[in-house]
C-alpha cells in the first residue's frame, strides 16, 4: 500500500504536469464551413458512388411537389399517418 508522502508526491507530480498541459497545447478553431464548401463535398460523396446530385435534387423536386397538397386532399389519412407516426417515435424512445 502506497503511503501518504508518496501519494502526495505523485499528486503534486499530476497537478504540475496539469498546469503545463493548457501552456503547450493552442486550442485551434476550426472556421464553420460555408453552406457552399459543403454542398460541394456532399456532391464529391455522392460522385463517389455514382450518383448526380442533379438527379437526386429532381427526385427531391418531384417527391415534394407529388406529396405537396397530400394533407388538404386526404386529411383523415395524415391525422392517421401522423397519429401513428408519433406513436412509433414513443414507443421507439421510452425508456
Amino acid at each position: 500500500m502506497a503511503t501518504k508522502a508518496e501519494l502526495e508526491a505523485e499528486l503534486a507530480t499530476l497537478k504540475a504536469q496539469l498546469a503545463a498541459k493548457p501552456a503547450a497545447v493552442e486550442p485551434h478553431d476550426e472556421a464553420e464551413p460555408e453552406p457552399g464548401e459543403m454542398r460541394s463535398s456532399f456532391d464529391k460523396m455522392l460522385a463517389g458512388h455514382g450518383i448526380d446530385s442533379s438527379e437526386l435534387d429532381a427526385l427531391w423536386a418531384q417527391f415534394s411537389k407529388e406529396l405537396g397538397d397530400f394533407p388538404t386532399q386526404k386529411p383523415l389519412l395524415t391525422t392517421i399517418a401522423a397519429f401513428g407516426l408519433g406513436f412509433a417515435l414513443g414507443r421507439i424512445t421510452k425508456f
